[in-house]
């Protein structure tokens, strides 16, 4: 058993250093009875693991000029941060101190311990917000370097109501803050009609993924202003200069949930100054138009059309292992 030398006092460490090129420590797994004096309280770095749902590995890590970057805790324990106090399991920090991420939860998902499971060890719990308190069950909480929020994520089946510059949307996986407060983007929580500068859109996202809350298909400017979203069952409309018509459709796939049946992928809008771009399916070039100008298209008008969902999902109802709504 070795013993470090860290900015918050020496510690006893289990198992192998890991080291950064020029010898700093880098991560390590603390002996058990192990205590670390931060400016935010005395925690405990987890020091084994008992259970199927405890990570293995290192526990505390460090920046390479020795500040602290992360540690997973071995109890839950109640973390004063700028949203208020919240009962974690892991905290990341800036190198200068401030907190940037804390997640309520830290265990590892496996055949024994699924997400369902982790899910149920946490209760609802509080959240300061530029938009007021929002109480639901939050996978991770994030704060820029000055300790503004930055992020919110939420477990999986978590749906909230924001105000958005598209009004109050449900939002389910997350949702990103400019330092202002204002939203910069969320994940719309079931199909939602959004005014877009085309048309109405249906915004939603069907393989939207929630890792974080950081980055999310329906995004605003620190203005207010539309500048993406991701639509189904949305048909955009180009005509062009010389008269003529261009439909862009869903698209289809077969589905993940391999019963041969398909199901659709989202289509990309993206809105710039006077240009729209198009993007049908991943893969595909994107469509740049310029309505009452020109672009790749040479569009002079370009609009959507929310189509009926009669024959057009019929296999939604099987999709619904991907995480969509059984109905658009």
């Amino acid at each position: 058993m070795e013993t470090i030398v860290t900015r918050f006092g020496r510690l006893r460490v289990e198992g192998p250093i890991e080291r950064y090129p020029d010898g700093a420590v880098r991560a390590v797994l603390p002996a058990p009875g192990s205590v670390l004096q931060t400016p935010l309280g005395a925690f405990t770095p987890r020091y084994g693991s008992e259970d199927e749902r405890k990570k293995t590995g290192a526990s505390l890590e460090f920046h390479g000029d020795g500040s602290l970057r992360s540690v997973m805790l071995e109890e839950r324990t109640t973390v004063p941060t700028p949203a208020g106090p919240i009962l974690a399991e892991q905290i990341l920090f800036y190198p200068h101190g401030a907190i940037r991420r804390v997640f309520p939860l830290c265990g590892r998902t496996s055949a024994y311990w699924s997400e369902e499971d982790e899910a149920r060890l946490v209760d609802p719990f509080p959240v300061a917000t530029s938009q007021g308190v929002i109480t639901a069950r939050f996978m991770g909480i994030g704060f820029d370097a000055v300790g503004r929020l930055k992020s919110l994520t939420l477990f999986p089946g978590e749906i909230v109501d924001l105000a958005t510059p598209a009004g109050r949307l449900p939002v389910r996986i997350g949702a990103a803050f400019y330092p202002d407060g204002a939203v910069r983007s969320v994940e719309p929580g079931r199909p939602t009609r959004v005014h877009t500068p085309v048309g109405v859109v249906l915004a939603y996202d069907p393989d939207a993924t929630g890792v974080t809350g950081d980055v999310n298909s329906l995004e605003f400017d620190q203005t207010g202003r539309l500048v993406r979203a991701a639509t189904v069952r949305t048909l955009v409309t180009i005509r062009a200069q010389d008269g003529s018509k261009r439909e862009v459709r869903p698209a289809f796939r077969e589905s993940l949930c391999g019963n041969a049946r398909t199901e659709p992928v989202a289509m990309w809008l993206t809105f710039e100054k006077a240009v729209v771009t198009v993007l049908r399916r991943p893969g595909e070039p994107g469509i740049a138009c310029c309505p009452g100008g020109t672009g790749t298209t040479g569009a002079v008008d370009v609009q959507t059309t929310i189509l009926p969902p009669e024959g057009l999902f019929s296999s939604m109802g099987a999709a619904a292992c991907t995480g969509a709504p059984t109905a658009f």
